[in-house]
């Protein structure tokens, strides 16, 4: 292509120019998506006080972030305001990246969407999914899933003495398994959701219909725990007939029921969100108080 600048004007460098042209977003993909809710799975590695998620939030948030601004200045940019403090409930973050996703590609495609929108919308969702995901999730599903496994080894029925005992590995499964039942479909979900009602928060929190669940789960709990008293009460009736010749069989019954309920009540005065932390030392108790008796 012949050279058509004026006599004496100066070069203009093409490629610079190029270059510094501000470069269009890039449609997000769905599987986009995907990549930011796997991501979201790691978001409290890295705490930091001062941050809390936001390292964690970041990282997620990436995969959509580098589809929405190709530019490098702009991505760091973008990158460094969501990477401040963030705090919410692990489980519903998907619904505060879905909805920040939405107004962060309006902002990229030059949409008036400031910056100050964008962290009022984080701070107000972030506090009100762990106003609502905190007693959900950490106060009646968790111990809900340590209950199912716990009732898991009762149910087995005793261990074969010439073999491993596969139970120890059974409760921690079932535990896994109970909690993620509910709690990988909502984090599936929730970065859709969250992009589709960005434009109305009130509405994300409502379409999480967080109050009937922990209604459902509380009954589910009360009646495992009823379950688990009379699984105890079976095994003391037990205790008690095999007794008749020798109070031996009783004693090393009750004792263990006894210690572990004395502890679980001492410990849960100090730490009452720790149930389920509680529960396992309780089962740890009791199995070292059954084999010295």
């Amino acid at each position: 292509m012949s050279d058509t600048r004026p006599e004496g004007a100066p070069e203009v460098d093409r490629r610079a120019s190029a270059e510094s042209a501000p470069r269009e977003p890039l449609p997000l993909r769905r599987r986009d998506f995907g990549t930011a809710s796997a991501r979201l799975l790691h978001l409290q590695a890295l705490l930091t006080p001062e941050r809390m998620q936001g390292p964690g939030f970041a990282y997620a948030f990436e995969p959509i972030l580098r589809r929405l601004y190709p530019d490098r200045g702009r991505l760091a940019e973008a990158h460094a305001r969501h990477a401040a403090y963030v705090a919410t409930h692990p489980v519903l973050a998907g619904y505060l990246l879905g909805a920040a996703a939405r107004l962060e590609e309006a902002r990229a495609r030059g949409e008036d969407v400031a910056i100050a929108r964008i962290e009022a919308l984080k701070r107000a969702l972030a506090s009100s999914l762990a106003a609502l995901g905190d007693p959900l999730f950490w106060v009646v599903l968790r111990p809900l899933a340590g209950l199912v496994g716990v009732l898991g080894i009762a149910l087995f029925g005793p261990a074969d003495p010439l073999l491993p005992d596969v139970r120890v590995l059974l409760c921690p499964l079932l535990l896994l398994l109970t909690y993620n039942a509910v709690a990988l479909p909502i984090r599936w979900r929730g970065m859709r959701t969250g992009y589709a009602l960005a434009d109305a928060p009130g509405a994300i929190v409502r379409s999480l219909r967080l109050a009937d669940w922990r209604d459902v789960l509380e009954r589910g709990g009360a009646l495992l725990y009823g379950v688990l008293v009379m699984s105890v009460a079976a095994g003391l009736q037990m205790a008690t007939r095999a007794s008749a010749t020798s109070p031996g069989p009783l004693i090393a019954a009750v004792v263990p029921v006894a210690l572990g309920f004395a502890a679980a009540r001492a410990w849960l005065r100090r730490a009452p969100s720790a149930s389920v932390e509680t529960s396992l030392g309780v089962l740890l108790l009791a199995a070292a108080a059954s084999l010295v008796l």
